[in-house]
């Protein structure tokens, strides 16, 4: 706890602080950078709305090539998930909560504490969320919890009563219209925890805080394969 204490006090922005001899970008050239990926988001979600049977299609041929890959480990995690509640509610509560949460907290303590790596680390986030969006326009794809008829629990909606999101999504009661449910490939969240957890592993002084930058990424891959 003393460790996030100290990884939380860092998280304010310090303007005037320099990167590598120039100014920090100004707080709204970056607000307007988020405004326009969400505008990116929005505009590929828009399009997907009718694309319910194109989306099954294509998440139901990712499944089948897992299959025969062998790298299909959904169903066993998910299994685990169905017999062990408490473990359920904690994968879910990991799924709907901490993408929202350390992604940004990570951002901001580059631009307080490490400035130097601020603007590639930022444009390296943008590119990969932007690249994300454009998959998931060209692919949409259907998460295995939500495909009819695989056998696999739909862990978030069986636990919605112990958490604040809604069955349907990963998102609040009443805003699960903001969510699009067709970006299951490739994974944005997990792309943003490989992200996370790099710049935590390479730039943070306590070892604590480096393992945990280690092991985010895995968690993440893990928990999106089970729920």
């Amino acid at each position: 706890m003393a460790n996030l204490a100290s990884f939380a006090r860092h998280l304010l922005p310090h303007p005037s602080r320099t990167s590598g001899g120039r100014e920090l970008p100004r707080w709204w050239v970056e607000l307007l950078l988020v405004g326009l990926l969400y505008a990116v988001y929005e505009t590929t979600r828009g399009l997907q709305r009718s694309w319910t049977a194109t989306a099954d299609r294509n998440g139901r041929s990712i499944q089948r090539w897992e299959e025969a890959v062998h790298l299909a480990p959904e169903q066993s995690l998910n299994e685990v998930l169905h017999d062990l509640p408490v473990l359920a509610v904690l994968a879910a509560y990991f799924y709907a909560t901490l993408h929202f949460i350390l992604t940004p907290a990570v951002l901001i303590w580059l631009y307080r504490v490490h400035p130097g790596h601020y603007r590639r680390a930022r444009t390296w986030l943008a590119a990969v969320t932007l690249s994300a969006l454009i998959g998931f326009w060209r692919f949409p794809a259907t998460p295995p919890r939500l495909l009819p008829h695989t056998g696999i629990h739909d862990t978030v909606a069986d636990v919605e009563q112990r958490g604040w999101w809604s069955g349907q999504t990963s998102a609040p009661h009443g805003l699960g219209g903001l969510v699009n449910e067709y970006a299951a490939m490739p994974s944005l969240h997990v792309g943003w925890a490989v992200w996370s957890g790099w710049l935590l592993f390479r730039h943070a002084r306590r070892k604590s805080l480096r393992a945990f930058g280690l092991a985010y990424p895995v968690l993440t891959e893990a928990v999106y394969s089970s729920v």
